[in-house]
């Protein structure tokens, strides 16, 4: 717990750390250690109590940075990284790396070993102090780089609901596709329930160039082509948890799915040529959602054992989802690419107007 309160204060300005951050790990540990000698609920009700009131206190030592910054009219933000550098890898990958991977490793140790309650409480508490943590700052900064994953986890929640909301239970597919096959079916299937990916894309994509306040925000998406991949992709993690819905001991392979991604986007980060991040791109989710199919095809029958539907049902199920993931993802490019071109085109027109 004191290693993890150390981490924790570099969420403070530098400034404000190097001015108070011994001052305030001191008092964490000496708080801790006469929690011990109560026992462990006492020990607990003091990380809590510590981990409740940081949030606010970081929140404060920035904002005051902040009022400094424009007095001074210098830029004191601890998060407007640099591109391709370390911090900006991290504060992206931090979807993938905290909100994905960690707690999947967490709970595959929690399944061998028993965890104590008060552990549990801490860490999930952790974990959701640096998800609005980030989220937070990634709004307030004018929604840099590596905000834009953030901006794709909540769109497949969003879909289903959708799905689930607009589409009957009892709807059984398009009458003329009765006669086709179970892969066309499944296909059309599919596409129904994503959809709604791509148009919450476009929607960010139009809704940033309509509203005066997020223009900024919409010239960088027209800028950079690929942020909207990059937003796609943060959909990819929990795309991948539906994917293994009902199967047992499923996190070995989704923690590796969820590394892949890292991967992938931090090979996006460090690429300099649009191309070689989009690319970068399709090769974590093509790799992470190969895992996925090969994750089912092991644990099919351990999961299963009673079931009469076959595997290459729900292994194929998985290469459809990724077929309009990569779909979506060149329709993304395109239609950044497209909207750009256009411009271009009106642009000599423009000018030879003025001159005329």
């Amino acid at each position: 717990m004191k290693r993890l309160y150390a981490l924790l204060l570099y969420l403070f300005p530098r400034v404000y750390r190097e001015e108070f951050g011994e001052e305030l790990q001191s008092v964490f540990d000496l708080s801790l250690d006469d929690a011990m000698a109560s026992g462990g609920l006492e020990v607990a009700r003091v990380a809590l109590r510590e981990l409740s009131s940081l949030p606010y206190a970081v929140l404060q030592a920035h904002l005051r940075e902040r009022r400094k910054a424009k007095m001074t009219g210098k830029s004191a933000s601890r998060f407007d990284f640099e591109p391709g550098s370390r911090n900006e890898s991290l504060a992206a990958l931090a979807p993938f790396l905290l909100g994905g991977a960690l707690p999947v490793l967490f709970a595959y140790i929690g399944s061998a070993m028993e965890i104590p309650l008060w552990i549990q409480i801490v860490f999930t508490l952790f974990m959701w102090f640096l998800v609005v943590s980030l989220l937070f700052i990634g709004f307030r900064t004018g929604a840099p780089r590596w905000f834009m994953p953030y901006l794709g986890v909540p769109l497949p929640i969003i879909s289903v609901i959708a799905f689930n909301t607009l589409v009957n239970p009892e709807w059984r597919g398009f009458p003329f596709l009765e006669d086709s096959s179970w892969f066309i079916r499944q296909f059309v299937h599919q596409g129904i329930l994503w959809i709604w990916i791509f148009v919450l894309i476009l929607l960010i994509f139009l809704l940033t160039r309509l509203i005066p306040r997020m223009r900024v925000f919409h010239q960088r998406l027209r800028a950079d082509w690929t942020l909207l991949c990059f937003i796609l992709y943060g959909a990819l993690p929990l795309i991948i948890v539906f994917s293994f819905e009902e199967f047992k001991r499923e996190e070995p392979f989704l923690l590796l799915s969820f590394l892949v991604l890292a991967l992938g986007g931090w090979l996006y980060l460090r690429s300099t040529t649009p191309w070689k991040k989009f690319w970068s791109l399709l090769f974590g989710m093509t790799i992470a959602m190969s895992i996925a199919v090969m994750g089912q095809t092991l644990l099919y029958e351990s999961s299963f054992p009673f079931t009469s539907f076959p595997l290459w049902t729900t292994t194929l199920s998985t290469v459809i989802m990724w077929m309009w993931m990569v779909l979506f993802m060149f329709i993304s490019a395109a239609l950044n690419l497209l909207s750009r071109n256009k411009n271009h085109l009106q642009k000599p027109d423009s000018v030879q107007s003025v001159t005329g």
